[in-house]
């Protein structure tokens, strides 16, 4: 799973946390200008993300020949991206949650989107380095330091994880361990279409109208394929979705545990 390439950026990506973390810190900006720029580096890192992987593809047409139908090309091209290139993903989402607390007045409709920006941008931002989904599109060290695209994907998961630790510990916030009810409530609600949403954008095989397999699967949220296991049961996806909920309930508990103690720690050094 984690080539040479891989751990290397992944020891980058823990210094740029390290020193984005430290810079937040030090000069403690409003959120307000924390989140413009890193909406500013966003839009930008999608803009790489999108152009590095969208595709100029021939459309093509069936041709029946004999019992076998074969694609021919129309001779005409279209640019495609392929669906699991869609925002769908929490470090893209995030992308959006900065927009709206750019722009939303309600301060109890913020509160509730720093709630859900606090861990979903260190436990998806932090996975997304540990398990990197790109990491298997590489085949040497030397591609990892030649592609926009890998610059593109650690640096902008780096400033989500740098963002969302400064957001829990900014007095402006106003975060408590009280919220991390509300952040797993939301982040259920963000779960919950993909059970649905990734079988809808997978390409399915039919013999005699009974599936017989995919083509090519979509796995936003990690909800039906474990990263690090092979699953072939039901019973096992069964199980592998309550240890999954349990694994998230525990970190986003930690998260803010450890937010509520440092803020306690504050308080008293005030």
């Amino acid at each position: 799973m984690f080539s040479l390439g891989h751990i290397i950026w992944i020891i980058i990506s823990l210094v740029l946390i390290c020193a984005g973390c430290f810079a937040c810190f030090y000069f403690k900006p409003s959120l307000k200008k924390v989140y413009s720029i890193g909406l500013i580096g966003g839009v930008i890192s999608e803009i790489i993300k999108y152009f590095s992987v969208v595709n100029i593809v021939p459309t093509v047409e069936p041709v029946v020949n004999g019992t076998n139908i074969e694609w021919l090309p129309t001779g005409e091209y279209t640019p495609y991206l392929q669906l699991e290139h869609f925002p769908f993903e929490l470090c893209s989402l995030y992308l959006f949650f900065m927009l709206l607390v750019l722009v939303i007045k309600d301060e109890k409709i913020k509160k509730y989107l720093y709630s859900i920006m606090y861990v979903s941008g260190i436990i998806g931002g932090l996975l997304g380095i540990l398990l990197s989904s790109i990491a298997g599109d590489f085949n040497s060290t030397v591609e990892f330091f030649t592609s926009f695209r890998v610059y593109q994907f650690f640096v902008y998961h780096s400033m989500v994880v740098v963002l969302s630790i400064y957001l829990g510990h900014s007095k402006e916030s106003g975060l408590r361990f009280k919220d991390w009810k509300k952040a797993l409530l939301a982040l259920a609600v963000f779960d919950l279409p993909t059970f649905y949403l990734n079988s809808l954008l997978s390409s399915e095989v039919y013999v005699d109208n009974k599936i017989v397999g995919v083509t090519h699967r979509i796995n936003f949220f990690s909800s039906y394929v474990s990263p690090i296991s092979i699953i072939t049961k039901k019973s096992q996806w069964v199980i592998y979705l309550i240890e999954r909920a349990a694994i998230i309930m525990v970190l986003i508990i930690l998260l803010y545990f450890i937010l509520e103690k440092g803020k306690q720690k504050e308080q008293i050094g005030e």
